[in-house]
């Protein structure tokens, strides 16, 4: 699931000094995605194409706003551009993955419906054992009958 935002890094501009903007927006933006989301600053990883976006202009320039879009992935919330490539390949990772983990549990499950085939093809070989067993017992009953 990922929603989108757009975080406003205004505010920073109007700080000063002046060489540490970048810095300051880098942490704007963690503390943007803390407050909506209300975890903690160890869960949020910030993408790289957003850190050049905030450092494009060098240390002073950052832009006024960034539109960004929040994606959950493995108990980390992870921060990307919106429409961003990073964001893409990271999705197309999660499809592949799951697709092999498909893959995997469909091979178990063969693998599982083998073996209870081949246990039952074992008990039906075992009960033709036992069958064969009893008849000859019963033969060998008939003989000493018989004599």
């Amino acid at each position: 699931m990922a929603d989108n935002y757009v975080i406003p890094l205004r505010q920073v501009t109007n700080k000063k000094p002046r060489r540490g903007r970048a810095k300051k927006a880098i942490r704007a933006i963690k503390m943007f995605v803390k407050k909506h989301k209300r975890l903690n600053e160890d869960q949020i990883a910030i993408s790289k194409e957003v850190n050049e976006k905030v450092w494009e202009n060098g240390m002073f320039g950052i832009p006024r706003k960034i539109e960004v879009e929040l994606k959950e992935i493995e108990e980390k919330t992870f921060v990307f551009l919106k429409d961003g490539k990073e964001l893409k390949e990271r999705e197309k990772e999660i499809k592949d993955k799951k697709k092999e983990d498909k893959k995997k549990t469909d091979e178990k499950e063969k693998e599982t419906k083998e073996e209870i085939k081949a246990k039952e093809e074992q008990k039906k070989k075992l009960d033709e054992k036992r069958q064969k067993e009893k008849d000859a017992q019963k033969v060998d009953l008939k003989r000493k009958l018989k004599e």
